[in-house]
């Protein structure tokens, strides 16, 4: 699931930067009752990533290289596009979110409107048309028009006429409405020259918005306690993200009252940040995700009882008391994961975590799998189980408890050991990192909250001389279509097969 909802965030980036030079008359275009809004600076990100020979939009090697590796990701295939998509390499893009007609639109100026008509028709498979005094065509839940040298390209929130499509994106594109860019906090944000794209969306947006996803969905679904930061009071979220060769550094802020229920929710659950639980995580895992959090009032949310509820119904482990495992966690909880590069759509994983009684947890396990006949070995302080092509083990270091699920002998070194990555952890309540491989250069993100109000992410490589643009690029570029976290299928209580972990599988011996 982290990494489906990475590929979709880099994504819906990517398809703004796709159509993202527009004149500065296209802010006037975008509606004051929008309910979020994107400006890109494309022209400085190509720049940045050695992607512009002048006027025109070339590939560099290394990136040609990562599409032709991965020529079925629609990501690809779109920068395969790039050139020929007849776009105005001058000045920004604009994407907005509305309740209205279209959820979203995104506005371009073009240089070559016929190039635009024609690749866009052969890419989406569809013929432009004249409707409502509107040049365009609707495929899908898309219509795409074509007025003058500018480029629109609305989602609508449900299926209607073309007409009525068409009409709206007249009323768009004729600068009907009063322009967002009269709140003035907006047109500043917007118009930071200090970063290449910048983002303002209104808190109550936020899950409507996410809701068009079907990653998000799935996500909320089988991950409830997303819920919290989606379906909350927060007034609004702004992001900023400053591209250049030498980095990528992202700040994203929310908005609330101090009193309100998500500040109030939040501060009674997160707990301090801490690096420790790196000790356990070793250093070749493709992402780690950890929370900082109080045990014991963690377990009493909603969303969390609800995962306890799922949990309890999953034969054989279900009987294990999840409940009080959860409530000893004291700090951070985190969850390294890598591909097995042996199994096809599996995962190595570890999970750590600092917790009040590791001891009394340990013996909890042990009793459990004892219970279900599944006796562990005891080596150098750690029980060990057997496990398809995989280990479980289970032990104590540094006081923090750790479960391995690896299919070899681990012999790497820890994430607590690569300094960026511990300084990262050492300050984030709540976080998430990522590391890809492209040749002999790795690319490294991570984002995380320092406190409820405040995150910060970056992108940085392993190469101090490497372009940092272009890596974000080529490691987006490296996602294979099928990566996904877990098994696709669930039950109908949507618990993945990942959700159930490997000792549910462990059955009482006859």
């Amino acid at each position: 699931m982290v990494v489906r909802w990475f590929k979709s965030v880099s994504m819906s980036l990517f398809l703004l930067l796709l159509t993202a030079c527009a004149s500065n008359g296209l802010e006037e275009m975008i509606p004051a009752d929008a309910t979020g809004v994107v400006s890109v600076d494309v022209p400085g990100i190509l720049d940045n990533a050695d992607m512009l020979d002048g006027d025109k939009v070339v590939l560099p090697k290394s990136l040609r290289q990562a599409v032709d590796n991965n020529d079925t990701s629609p990501l690809c295939v779109l920068l395969s596009d790039l050139p020929q998509l007849g776009l105005d390499m001058d000045s920004k893009a604009y994407a907005f979110f509305t309740v209205k007609t279209f959820g979203r639109v995104i506005l371009a100026s073009l240089d070559d409107p016929a190039k635009a008509r024609k690749t866009l028709s052969i890419r989406v498979g569809g013929d432009f048309s004249t409707v409502e005094g509107v040049d365009c065509m609707y495929v899908g839940d898309n219509l795409y028009a074509i007025s003058g040298n500018v480029l629109l390209v609305g989602t609508v929130n449900k299926a209607m006429e073309i007409s009525r499509a068409a009409k709206a994106a007249k009323s768009i594109l004729n600068k009907t409405s009063t322009s967002i860019m009269d709140k003035k906090e907006v047109k500043e944000l917007l118009h930071n020259k200090d970063t290449e794209i910048n983002a303002w969306i209104q808190g109550k947006a936020v899950k409507t918005i996410l809701n068009k996803s079907d990653v998000y969905r799935e996500l909320s679904r089988k991950m409830p306690l997303i819920n919290i930061f989606t379906e909350s009071d927060i007034d609004e979220v702004t992001c900023q993200v400053d591209i250049e060769d030498k980095g990528v550094e992202m700040t994203t802020r929310i908005k609330a009252a101090d009193n309100s229920e998500y500040a109030q929710l939040l501060n009674s659950v997160m707990a301090s940040p801490s690096d420790d639980v790196l000790k356990a995580i070793p250093n070749s895992m493709d992402y780690i995700f950890s929370m900082c959090v109080k045990g014991e009032n963690f377990v009493k949310l909603t969303q969390i009882q609800q995962l306890l509820k799922m949990f309890g119904r999953l034969p054989y482990i279900g009987q294990i008391d999840l409940a009080s495992i959860l409530a000893t966690i004291d700090g951070p909880f985190a969850i390294g994961l890598a591909r097995d590069p042996h199994l096809e759509g599996e995962w190595n994983m570890v999970l750590a975590t600092r917790s009040s009684n590791p001891d009394g947890v340990v013996k909890q396990i042990s009793a459990f799998a004892n219970s279900m006949g599944q006796a562990p070995e005891l080596y150098e302080g750690e029980y060990i189980y057997q496990y398809d092509n995989k280990m479980i083990r289970i032990g104590i270091i540094d006081g923090i408890l750790y479960m391995k699920m690896l299919d070899y002998e681990q012999t790497e070194g820890y994430a607590y050991e690569m300094k960026p990555v511990r300084e990262f952890f050492g300050g984030a309540m709540l976080g998430i990192f990522a590391q890809t491989h492209n040749d002999s250069i790795n690319g490294y993100f991570d984002f995380g909250l320092t406190d409820i109000f405040n995150g910060n992410g970056h992108f940085y490589t392993s190469d101090s001389k490497a372009n940092a643009a272009l890596e974000l690029l080529c490691s987006l570029c490296s996602i294979k279509a099928g990566d996904a976290f877990g098994n696709e299928d669930a039950d109908d209580d949507g618990v993945s097969s990942f959700m159930s972990g490997a000792i549910d599988k462990l059955q009482p011996m006859n």
